[in-house]
């Protein structure tokens, strides 16, 4: 078991877990709060689609710019393009939970429920990837516990944000 927790560990560090976590807790707060006002489970996805790419438009940018900032001397273009690539982790990390809710809305279930079962996915993702971050940095046990209760903290937030809004 602790080798697959290495692992799986190894890949979620060499993916971005920032971006990878940015893109959970953006796409959890958004789907959250529109699926409380929405009329329809497609208006969900395509607006939390939407702020999920406008956020992944925002990391591009800056990434651009801090290279430019930082000397490097290619075009602008180029720049923004070799930002794009190393930016996707934050789509990665927003697309889980509005793939949960369209399954989750295909099986039938209602869209405030789909809603929940995407957000409360979002939390266990959360914990995974803060668990898995601890296991990685050789925090075992009851430390390793308690850091991915606290990257799952920012979870329950959003899951607390839109029991609020109903």
């Amino acid at each position: 078991m602790t080798g697959t927790r290495s692992a799986a560990a190894s890949r979620v560090a060499a993916a971005d877990p920032a971006g990878l976590l940015y893109g959970a807790i953006v796409s959890a707060s958004v789907l959250a709060s529109v699926s409380a006002h929405a009329e329809d489970f497609d208006v969900v996805v395509l607006t939390t689609s939407g702020a999920v790419l406008i956020y992944w438009l925002a990391h591009v940018y800056i990434a651009a710019q801090s290279l430019h900032i930082g000397g490097d001397e290619r075009h602008v273009l180029r720049l923004i393009l070799v930002a794009a690539g190393h930016e996707t982790s934050v789509l990665k990390g927003g697309t889980p939970a509005i793939a949960v809710y369209l399954v989750a809305v295909l099986l039938g279930l209602g869209k405030a429920t789909a809603a929940l079962v995407a957000v409360w996915f979002s939390v266990a993702l959360l914990i995974a990837v803060g668990y898995l971050a601890a296991h990685r940095s050789g925090r075992v046990g009851g430390a390793a516990l308690v850091d991915a209760g606290v990257a799952g903290l920012f979870g329950l937030v959003v899951v607390l944000g839109k029991t609020l809004l109903h």
